[in-house]
């Protein structure tokens, strides 16, 4: 089922950023989060075998920070996204990049509001999801 509210969807996105932290492997560039922290080893040590299904939802979630068109709101977005996924501390990053916590909080609910919104414009996945496991 595709998400329909902005909570929905920041949880899509935290199982994403976990199955794809303990699933990811080196058949691409060197590191998977190369422009995230390097918390990579502390969300992998959570649940190491994911089902084909979960691995497909987190593909398709991992590719909506892709619609934040301003690269500082998707990267503050992917920043809180893996700390709640168990990467770190939200207000060290954010002390770090001299951004105030609440503010950026505040804007990136803006920005999940926003995706819930354009869901209703994303091709239902679901539907080839079915055919797939018709076939």
């Amino acid at each position: 089922m595709l998400p329909n509210t902005p909570e929905e969807i920041l949880d899509r996105l935290i199982e994403a950023t976990e199955i794809i932290a303990v699933t990811g492997k080196g058949d691409g560039p060197r590191k998977l989060f190369s422009a995230w922290p390097d918390y990579r080893g502390k969300i992998a040590k959570r649940r190491k075998v994911y089902p084909p299904s979960a691995i497909s939802r987190a593909e398709e979630a991992i590719t909506w920070f892709s619609l934040v068109e301003d690269p500082d709101s998707r990267r503050a977005l992917q920043f809180e996204v893996m700390c709640k996924a168990g990467g770190g501390k939200f207000s060290q990053i954010c002390e770090k990049y001299g951004w105030k916590r609440t503010t950026v909080t505040s804007r990136n609910r803006a920005i999940l509001k926003k995706l819930a919104e354009r869901r209703a414009v994303w091709p239902c996945a679901e539907t080839s999801l079915e055919k797939n496991v018709a076939a």
